[in-house]
């Protein structure tokens, strides 16, 4: 599997939860249902996303909520943008 670099990864982090909340308030508002469903999908599937992929390019845990740290909580290296 290809390594995707941690500010790609950041920016669909932020991105994501963003899309799902505009998707289910845009889907409550024109009473959408399956717009609601798709909004319950993008969330999950960021959810899992950040899980795998949010982690430290040295020593490969998981950051957290460490969000723009410029260092890795766990080792002290620097994460490289």
């Amino acid at each position: 599997m290809k390594k995707i670099q941690l500010k790609h990864v950041r920016i669909v982090g932020g991105i994501s939860p963003i899309l799902g909340i505009f998707l289910i308030l845009l889907g409550c508002w024109l009473k959408i249902v399956w717009l609601i469903y798709v909004a319950i999908f993008v969330m999950l599937a960021a959810i899992i996303f950040l899980a795998v992929f949010n982690r430290c390019p040295h020593c490969g845990r998981f950051l957290g909520h460490a969000g723009g740290a410029a260092f890795c909580p766990h080792c002290g290296d620097k994460l490289d943008e």
